[in-house]
């Protein structure tokens, strides 16, 4: 639970969903100041209400990611704003599009069936609200393996650590497994990852843009 009162914006197709979503936040400690419907009432909700964050579905409408791209306009906007994208599904396309984004403030792009527990979901969301980027290793991993460049040679050339790296992500150990178990800290585990990013052709804003703010894992 949040040490002060964040304010949230909610955006759903579904009212039910808005609503429990609105319901949960709130006991957790957040104010919601709007909540929408679609793509264009997020914008202008969350351009009226300049919240700590926005909480929305990747879907978010007819198309497939109008909710991300809702997020990406946002950022545009207001660059600050924290963002946490919740997806049925792993699109890397659209993962990496939101990890490409011009925003400075917290990320996170969760698959829903990872979401485990309500403690769960208040930590990914309090973490993206104070600037860290949350990423579900799925997430990670698809990216990877829908990377233009992620072939035999790419692959060849990472060092014995980032392989063991890659591995234990596609095997779905979570972070505090894999800095225990390779690292002597989180920074380092930081700096490998951003360099594996930049090795597979991913973000390269992100070592740049985030510095310092940790990009961290759902685990």
């Amino acid at each position: 639970m949040p040490s002060y009162e964040p304010s949230v914006v909610v955006a759903d197709e579904s009212p039910l969903l808005r609503a429990g979503l609105t319901d949960l936040l709130a006991r957790g400690g957040y104010q919601v100041v709007a909540d929408a419907a679609d793509a264009e009432a997020l914008i202008q909700a969350a351009t009226d209400t300049l919240p700590t964050l926005v909480v929305t579905d990747a879907r978010l409408g007819a198309r497939q990611a109008e909710g991300i791209g809702a997020a990406l306009r946002l950022h545009e906007k207001v660059p600050e704003m924290g963002i946490v994208v919740l997806a049925d599904s792993v699109d890397a396309a659209y993962a990496a599009s939101v990890f490409t984004s011009t925003g400075t403030g917290g990320l996170g792009y969760l698959r829903k069936s990872r979401v485990r527990t309500i403690p769960h979901f208040f930590d990914v969301v309090g973490r993206v609200a104070s600037g860290e980027v949350v990423v579900d290793p799925e997430v990670i991993s698809r990216m990877v393996e829908a990377s233009p460049d992620a072939d035999a040679e790419v692959i060849a050339r990472l060092t014995m650590r980032q392989s063991e790296v890659l591995g234990l992500i596609h095997a779905g150990f979570p972070e505090r497994a894999i800095i225990s178990r390779l690292f002597g800290g989180r920074r380092q585990f930081e700096r490998c990852l951003s360099e594996m990013f930049l090795a597979f052709g991913l973000s390269e804003d992100v070592e740049h843009r985030r510095t310092p703010m940790p990009l961290t894992h759902l685990g």
